[in-house]
């Protein structure tokens, strides 16, 4: 294991006064000491900054950042992408935790893959508190060894909650640095997706390194109600994130347009499944969406 080799760790922090301290100390109580742990505080307007600050003057390796207003998390992480030192970059969220092992297993498996063409992805723990009280585990694979898959296995991961997140995998700092990659801030929905995919592009990813363990504990946040989320979504974002991936799995133009289209009509149908039956969306709400829906 690359043990001398920085990692910097980018955390967007908007109003989790009540979080953020677990999250840091997840860290740092990490067997993987080399970290470098950014915060950066997107003007919560409460008590947080006030939590960020204690916990940069705490530990020496944890540096306390603000946005000069509040920007979005996608802003936020492209702040905190400013101040990485690192050779390696990850991403934790602010309600979010992680075990003990998580920084040691992702360093070891991206510099033991002897393969810079190879990203690994680790499974997590999914607490959805506020709306079932389940909790769920989430891996990349059902085999219990971890193992090497090409990069074709990218629509299955994608389904099983493995791709589109950026928390469960690890990235060459200079690659990002190289390519300018950064979070596209005008994307309300898949803007992380976008990053993964740009990433991969610029480093030639060819394949995935499944971590068959869960390293991340995710906090699901059901805050954002089905309206805001709906009206802020532009299906051709995802859509275009899509193509991305097909054309990184070296698909055909003619196999990507097909393949477009039946995505397309999938997300259509979620979204009205999903407006049917919401128990909370008065019938002329629904009837608004549906509408909605067939300007998409």
């Amino acid at each position: 294991m690359e043990a001398n080799k920085k990692v910097s760790i980018v955390i967007p922090v908007y109003k989790a006064a009540d979080t953020i301290t677990r999250c840091v100390e997840s860290l740092e109580n990490n067997t993987y000491k080399n970290l470098q742990i950014i915060l950066v505080e997107d003007c919560s307007g409460d008590q947080t900054i006030g939590v960020c600050r204690k916990l940069a003057d705490m530990y020496d390796n944890v540096l306390c950042v603000e946005n000069d207003q509040n920007h979005g998390v996608s802003y936020t992480r492209n702040h905190g992408l400013d101040y990485a030192e690192g050779t390696y970059l990850m991403f934790v969220d602010s309600d979010d935790y992680v075990v003990e092992d998580y920084v040691e297993t992702m360093v070891t498996a991206v510099s033991d893959t002897e393969d810079e063409k190879i990203i690994p992805v680790c499974g997590y723990i999914n607490h959805d508190e506020k709306k079932t009280g389940r909790t769920d585990i989430f891996l990349p694979s059902d085999e219990r060894e971890n193992l090497k898959k090409s990069i074709e296995i990218m629509p299955e991961l994608y389904e099983k909650r493995m791709l589109q997140i950026i928390w469960n995998k690890i990235f060459r700092l200079d690659v990002i640095r190289q390519n300018h990659i950064r979070f596209k801030e005008e994307l309300f929905i898949g803007e992380d997706f976008r990053f993964l995919l740009e990433y991969m592009q610029a480093a030639k990813i060819t394949g995935f390194l499944f971590v068959n363990k869960p390293l991340c504990h995710y906090m699901r946040d059901n805050e954002h109600s089905l309206m805001s989320r709906l009206l802020e979504t532009k299906i051709q974002d995802s859509l275009d994130n899509f193509e991305i991936m097909y054309e990184l799995m070296g698909k055909s133009s003619d196999e990507i347009q097909k393949l477009i289209r039946e995505e397309k009509q999938k997300q259509l149908e979620y979204y009205a499944y999903t407006i049917m039956y919401d128990s909370t969306m008065t019938s002329k709400e629904k009837k608004e969406f549906f509408n909605y829906l067939q300007i998409m």
